[in-house]
């Protein structure tokens, strides 16, 4: 089931990589969770719109409201880090950890070379 969207903001996509937003602190403030730190978060979702709304933005933002359920809190409690001291991982020959001892230079199975770049 879906939940109700909680329209935080709305703002102009700058960049490709960057959009300008404004929220609304009041809209959202009931929607902040306090941290391990101490500090209140809130989660949000800043969605690329199809078309530009009457006021020319293009850009909206929701609070994200997304709870997990208990099946994935249940998931989650399932897997424990191994304990300090206990055996390490065995590692298969296609299965090593990511060192630098490990690397192996396979950039001669690429299809091309200095010549067939085009650039």
């Amino acid at each position: 089931m879906e939940e109700k969207k909680v329209f935080a903001g709305s703002g102009k996509i700058v960049t490709s990589w960057k959009r300008g937003i404004s929220i609304c602190l009041d809209d959202i403030q009931n929607y902040a969770t306090k941290s391990k730190n101490g500090k209140f978060y809130v989660n949000l979702n800043v969605i690329d719109l199809k078309e530009p709304n009457q006021w020319g933005k293009n850009v909206s933002v929701e609070v994200n409201t997304w709870k997990p359920n208990q099946t994935t809190r249940e998931t989650q409690r399932s897997y424990q880090k191994p304990q300090q001291g206990t055996q390490q991982p065995s590692y298969t020959a296609q299965q090593r950890p990511n060192t630098p001892e490990n690397f192996i230079d396979d950039s001669g199975d690429l299809w091309f070379n200095d010549e067939n770049i085009p650039f």
